[in-house]
Parts: structure tokens; C-alpha cells; sequence
């Protein structure tokens, strides 16, 4: 089966992309948990296409979801293409720089396709004077106030039900929830906290409970908000696998494919990765507290300058439905 796609006359079953492997019957532990295979592991299309060619189809993929997004918003090619256009200069701008070499408006012309009559002096500048908006977005302000709480809920024993974020009251206990909003800021007061995350649909509250609602913090009622995870989200995701791709690394990057199912079947699978997610997360931010508070100590601000981001995804659709609305 083709990565993604469908092979005429198969049955539907599970595929893993990234090892080239399709079967109905076979678990998934019986898959090596290598993330790179052998050069036989894959087949050899580079005689099928170009380089470019694959990547290209692989950028209209990878977009489309995106361009349906844009036409839904009411955004048309010109706007879209004068952001794009913007982006090639400043892209080509940063691998100039990292050449050694002088962001000439002929060099940024020849490296990014925009005719040296066509790059306007605002383009330039931005580019070379400027935070491209790319990298701006790759290296957000640290985490919110409501990020940072539910982080702690998700990660600190304390708030935790087993591997579960416990239902909290309100009060001044140490395991309610005014200790827990106030252990990591006292600018502002639970129930304005409360209020805020109410209304982005992160906690749902019965009387004095209140229950995370939300895990990974989907803000739900702030538009903006989820704008900004979307393109900080996707900005990485499409980092690590194309630093995989063009530089040889071998950063996390994996996922299941599953096909031919109910919707009842494609429900339950995302509630299981949704338990899942739960105990892998709240692992991943304690660890992360520790190194953190550890490399405050132990290490000098010059070697403090890296940073990470772990996700997780899941993704379902009827064809059935996209077939009648189309």
C-alpha cells in the first residue's frame, strides 16, 4: 500500500508509514521500534522522481488541509502568495547568512525566485533587520498562566489521581485548587483563573468540583489562541520531519494509520490514544520541571539556549460523509 493511500481490491487494515509495513493481523509490537531502516527497508524512488518533485508533492499534501482552512477564512491566492513571497525572502535571507555570505538583493533573487526588479526595499529590510515570522513563531513567549497551571495539574503527584489529574475544590488546602493556581503565580486570583479556563473550555465544574477537562489544552474558547498553537504545532512538526529528511537526524516523528473502520471503531481508537497521552505526558513534564530547575543551577545562560516541543496528534474522518458533501 501506498504511504497514505489506498491499493485497489485490499482490505482495510493498519499501516505504519515509516517502516514501510501493512497488515490486518499482526500487533503492533511486532514492528521494530527503529526509526530508520536500512537503505532496503524503503524503496528506491529516485529514479521515479526527482528530489524536488517528491518534496513538492509532499508540501501540496501536507498544505492542503491548510489552503481549505485559508478559503474558509476568506483568504484568496494574491494574499496568500504576497505572505508566501515574504516568507521565500526571508528564508533565503537566513541561508545566505548561514553561508557566510552578504543577503545581496541578486543572491536573495537567485536563492528565493523573486526578481530582483520585484524584491521591494521593505522585504529586504525585514528580512535582514527583522525577525522572520517563521523563526518568531519557533521561539514563542514562554508558556501561559492557564498553561502553566493545567501543566502542573497534569504533572505534579499532588494534583494526581494515580496517573490522572484529580478533581479539585476550591479552598486552601494544599491539594485544592487555590494552592494549585497559586503555586505558580499570585498576580491573579483563582476564580478569575477559574473564570478564564471556563471559558476556554479546559475545566468543567459541579458545584465546588472542578475537573480538567481538556488534556493538551485545546483552548477552545479563544480563537486566537488556538491560531497560535496550530501554527507553533505545525511549525515544529514540519521542523522535525524535515530536519529527518534533509539532515539525516533522527528525531521522533511517527505514527499508525488505520483504515476501513466505523466511526463507532475510529471513536474508541481515539479515546485509547487519549488514555494513552495522559500518563506520557505527565512523565515528560516532570522530567522537564527537573531539567529545568536543574539546568538553572548547573549550567550558564550561553548553554541554556535550547529548547523542545513533544506532541501528539490524532486525526479521524468518514469517507462516506466527504464523499456526499463533495
Amino acid at each position: 500500500m501506498k504511504k497514505g493511500g489506498r491499493r485497489s481490491g485490499r482490505k482495510g487494515g493498519i499501516e505504519f508509514p515509516q517502516f514501510g509495513y501493512t497488515s490486518q493481523m499482526q500487533k503492533v509490537w511486532e514492528v521494530s521500534p527503529i526509526l530508520r531502516l536500512p537503505s532496503s527497508g524503503l524503496p528506491d524512488t529516485s529514479g521515479m522522481a526527482s528530489k524536488l518533485d517528491l518534496v513538492l508533492k509532499a508540501f501540496v499534501a501536507a498544505n492542503r488541509p491548510l489552503v481549505r482552512l485559508l478559503i474558509g477564512r476568506g483568504a484568496t491566492f494574491p494574499v496568500v502568495a504576497e505572505r508566501l513571497r515574504q516568507l521565500f525572502v526571508d528564508e533565503a535571507v537566513a541561508e545566505i547568512r548561514a553561508r557566510g555570505m552578504k543577503p545581496t538583493a541578486s543572491a536573495v533573487s537567485l536563492l528565493s525566485g523573486v526578481h530582483r526588479k520585484d524584491l521591494r526595499a521593505r522585504e529586504l529590510v525585514v528580512a535582514r533587520d527583522g525577525v522572520p515570522e517563521v523563526e518568531s513563531t519557533s521561539a514563542p513567549a514562554p508558556l501561559g498562566l492557564i498553561g502553566q497551571i493545567v501543566g502542573r495539574w497534569m504533572s505534579e503527584p499532588l494534583f494526581l489521581d494515580g496517573k490522572t489529574p484529580r478533581v479539585l475544590q476550591r479552598g486552601d488546602a494544599p491539594d485544592d485548587f487555590d494552592a494549585l493556581v497559586q503555586g505558580v503565580s499570585t498576580d491573579v486570583g483563582p476564580r478569575a483563573v477559574l473564570d478564564e479556563m471556563l471559558r476556554l473550555g479546559v475545566v468543567r465544574v459541579d458545584g465546588e468540583r472542578i475537573e480538567l477537562d481538556t488534556i493538551g489544552m485545546v483552548p477552545r474558547g479563544d480563537f486566537a489562541a488556538m491560531a497560535e498553537a496550530l501554527g507553533l504545532n505545525l511549525a515544529d512538526h514540519a521542523a522535525a520531519a524535515c530536519a529527518n529528511l534533509t539532515e539525516g537526524r533522527n528525531l521522533l516523528e511517527q505514527a499508525v494509520y488505520v483504515d476501513e473502520i466505523s466511526p463507532d471503531s475510529a471513536h474508541l481508537l481515539h479515546q485509547a490514544a487519549t488514555r494513552a497521552w495522559r500518563p506520557v505526558v505527565a512523565r515528560v513534564l516532570r522530567l522537564a520541571d527537573k531539567r529545568v530547575a536543574h539546568d538553572a543551577v548547573k549550567e550558564c545562560e550561553e548553554r541554556r539556549q535550547a529548547r523542545v516541543r513533544f506532541g501528539v496528534y490524532f486525526y479521524a474522518e468518514d469517507a462516506q460523509k466527504k464523499k456526499e458533501s463533495e
